[in-house]
């Protein structure tokens, strides 16, 4: 089957929990990244980011076949995480390593 890029974003708190979860599961390395959100993407944000206009947030990708995709968005749903996460995939045409 096709690889698949899975992006993740998640409140910075719930970062360890939810690579603990995913860890055992995921055959490639997870990438983290961490990202600052400007105006969007506050209907899960408490008061005082609404009003500052900045959400941190935390972003893991990791590169898997896509029979996994699933499964792995299972482990976050069940993960000790406190806040909602957004995620979306999608296909790697082409990947390699140079030397």
């Amino acid at each position: 089957m096709p690889d698949v890029l899975l992006v993740l974003h998640c409140a910075v708190r719930d970062t360890d929990a939810i690579v603990e979860a995913l860890r055992p599961a995921c055959p490639s390395p997870l990438h983290l990244q961490s990202e600052t959100v400007k105006r969007r993407d506050f209907g899960d944000a408490v008061t005082a980011k609404k009003v500052s206009g900045e959400l941190r947030r935390t972003r893991l990708e990791v590169v898997v076949d896509d029979r996994l995709v699933a499964d792995l968005v299972r482990l976050v749903q069940t993960s000790r995480r406190a806040l909602p996460v957004r995620w979306r995939t999608t296909p790697v045409i082409d990947q390699g390593r140079i030397a």
